[in-house]
């Protein structure tokens, strides 16, 4: 089976790596109907992606809503980023379907939908068409643009946009209770945690004890991180008083997440100063665990980055 790379059709087989991956992120999900969703899901973005990079154009996963298990299990989007466009929802479409639904909760902030037809043994995909917007659902073919319309739409029709500029995570309002979206209490997070994955509970009972007993006087909040399907890391960020002073006591700690019992060895954590110097590292080495602990003072910054291979993510913090 040949992948036909033109603008003008593209029609690929669906390898055994895209299934690899999706069988990863199908194994996060208990549900099967979500799981089962997920896997098309995968396997529809990553024709997208390999799609876009025939044509030269770049993306990241890492933008992408739907590379997150932990954001899959909270919405069904399948978006790709693409760099210097902004976000594609990738459609799966099974062969006997005709017409096809579009959440309403993607109607916006989307460059675009592209359509993906999967054939009934998962060994083929084709793209059907695109949509700039959807203006009523169901969707049928006869609504589709052709796909030879659109690289030409990429370049002349939508708005360029950049990757989501990072603000700086205020960290002293997380005392009054005010948290920047897509952090978590540490509650919700050993929640979803148990929801999603119930056999690999994050830690044990007696971590679960230890966290919230180092909360007692402060606010400690967490995000997953996933660098690829099988390797995520749960990231936290404590801030508290500090004992007679104006400064406050800041935690930054990784552990391993999914069913992972080790962080990766090649994974390296830093702080950086407002000067982007680097004043604490660490790297993972197959530990159970990374903390840092520092002072700050009102008006500080700082940053965190966490790379494991070629991945680099990036949190700002403001004190």
């Amino acid at each position: 089976m040949t992948t036909h790379c033109q603008p003008t059709k593209f029609r690929m087989p669906l390898t055994d790596r895209f299934h690899q991956i999706a069988q990863q992120f199908y194994q996060h999900h208990s549900d099967p109907q979500k799981a089962k969703q997920v896997y098309l899901n995968t396997l529809s973005l990553q024709t997208v992606r390999f799609y876009l990079t025939c044509l030269g154009i770049e993306t990241d996963l890492e933008q992408s809503i739907s590379w997150n298990p932990t954001l899959q299990v909270l919405s069904n989007a399948t978006d790709l980023w693409v760099t210097g466009v902004g976000r594609l929802e990738c459609c799966p479409v099974l062969p006997e379907q005709t017409a096809w639904t579009i959440s309403e909760d993607v109607w916006t902030d989307r460059a675009g939908y592209v359509f993906v037809q999967l054939d009934s043994e998962l060994t083929e995909a084709t793209l059907l068409g695109f949509l700039t917007q959807p203006s009523e659902t169901p969707v049928t073919t006869q609504q589709l643009q052709p796909m030879d319309q659109f690289p030409a739409y990429l370049a002349q029709n939508v708005v360029k946009q950049t990757a989501p500029k990072e603000q700086p995570s205020a960290l002293l309002q997380w005392l009054d209770n005010v948290v920047d979206e897509g952090w978590a209490s540490l509650e919700q997070i050993f929640a979803d945690w148990q929801t999603q994955m119930p056999a690999y509970s994050f830690r044990n009972s007696l971590a679960h004890q230890e966290l919230m007993e180092q909360v007692a006087k402060g606010v400690k909040r967490g995000k997953f991180l996933t660098f690829t399907p099988g390797t995520q890391v749960l990231f936290l960020v404590g801030i508290a008083p500090a004992d007679d002073s104006v400064a406050f006591d800041i935690t930054v700690e990784l552990y391993p997440a999914g069913q992972q019992a080790h962080l990766p060895p090649s994974l390296h954590l830093m702080v950086m100063d407002q000067a982007k110097t680097p004043v604490l590292q660490a790297e993972g080495r197959q530990s159970e665990g990374l903390e840092f602990q520092f002072s700050a003072e009102p008006g500080e910054n700082f940053a965190v980055q966490i790379s494991l291979d070629q991945s680099i993510l990036t949190e700002q913090f403001a004190i």
